[in-house]
């Protein structure tokens, strides 16, 4: 009988602040040094308010997107569905860091046509 030891399981929360008016949230649940959840949550400050512009997770059992300038809808990531979480951990942080100043402009603009209202 193979001996069963206590899972490890740990809750990271870590707030990366881009810039006096960007930042990014990153919560992660690691399982035996494995990550099993995590979500991504870009913010940015517009007219003295704290926005969420975009996400991206898999705390649902699924991986999906939510771009807040299009809506709050989940898109869906099917392409990388045989990725292992890590690496879609990693290539959406990379993405975020290197989009957020495009992200942050789609959603100005979406305001000022008043497709969305926050």
């Amino acid at each position: 009988m193979a001996f069963m030891g206590k899972m490890k399981i740990e809750k990271i929360d870590r707030k990366k602040d881009l810039s006096d008016e960007d930042t990014i949230d990153i919560n992660l649940l690691v399982i035996d040094n494995k990550i099993k959840r995590f979500s991504i949550n870009y913010r940015t400050l517009i007219n003295d308010k704290w926005r969420q512009v975009y996400r991206v997770d898999n705390y649902h059992g699924y991986s999906h997107e939510m771009k807040f300038w299009r809506s709050p809808k989940q898109i869906m990531i099917y392409d990388k569905n045989e990725w292992q979480i890590k690496m879609l951990f990693n290539f959406y942080s990379n993405e975020v860091l290197e989009n957020y100043h495009k992200y942050k402009q789609y959603f100005e603009i979406a305001l000022k046509k008043g497709r969305i209202k926050w």
